[in-house]
């Protein structure tokens, strides 16, 4: 089953600019991405960046990168669909075959346990059924939204008791973060499009921190105060893999 992790690395964050590149302790980002998918003994590690710069980077630390991206997957609405279908046209120019299966590594995810994507990989190779894999962390069901008056109301209003104004997380259905990690088929990728993941998704529940997302600046703070804390949490050195070039 060739497996190939790739690296979604744009340039262009709004939100907090070259994110993928600001260092932790000594090391940008995305390296850590990096060290991830090569610590996981997959068949490749590959960069997809708009971004010589980041290219470079990438290349540093042990990364594949097969040119840059094409204008329509750089684009501020580019999805992991438009990168896939990049990287469908630039490996086989360069004669690397395409996989069977894609692992997808978000810089901005830092903390990744190495077992429990194993454990995915294993699935998919042993169970045709499963489409797809997410490593999913648990996440609070009880949210709330403003309504149009401007005012709260639960986002499940069909289970929230009207009548109590706190109700406990064990009186609603678990809710998982889903946008940790992902592993699927490049044949789903070929015939569904955007909805590559398909429906038959397998979980894998893992701890809270793999749910961190950095998505601005103060994100940014809180996950580089935890990686250089010294000594290191056991909770952070179960979840990272140091990047080394």
């Amino acid at each position: 089953m060739l497996t190939y992790a790739f690296i979604p690395a744009r340039s262009g964050s709004k939100g907090l600019p070259n994110k993928n590149i600001m260092e932790i302790d000594g090391h940008p980002l995305l390296s850590y991405a990096v060290a991830f998918g090569k610590a996981l003994g997959v068949d490749q590690v590959i960069l997809s960046t708009d971004s010589q710069d980041y290219a470079d980077i990438g290349a540093r630390y042990g990364a594949l990168v097969p040119g840059l991206r094409s204008a329509q997957a750089s684009s501020d609405t580019a999805m992991e669909e438009d990168i896939i279908a990049d990287l469908t046209q630039s490996l086989p120019a360069r004669g690397i075959p395409v996989p069977d299966v894609w692992i997808r590594l978000k810089p901005t995810n830092p903390f990744r346990r190495i077992a429990a994507v194993q454990e995915g990989l294993h699935h998919l190779k042993n169970d045709p059924t499963i489409e797809s894999v997410r490593i999913v962390s648990p996440a609070d069901p009880r949210l709330v939204r403003k309504n149009d008056s401007g005012f709260l109301e639960p986002v499940l209003k069909d289970i929230w008791d009207p009548k109590r104004s706190v109700m406990r997380r064990t009186e609603f259905p678990d809710a998982y973060s889903p946008f940790n990690l992902d592993l699927f088929r490049h044949k789903n990728w070929e015939t569904m499009g955007s909805g590559y993941m398909g429906r038959n998704i397998l979980p894998i529940v893992d701890h809270a921190i793999t749910g961190l997302d950095i998505n601005d600046g103060d994100d940014f703070d809180i996950v580089k105060a935890m990686i250089e804390m010294r000594p290191r949490p056991d909770i952070v050195m179960k979840f990272i893999v140091p990047p080394t070039r």
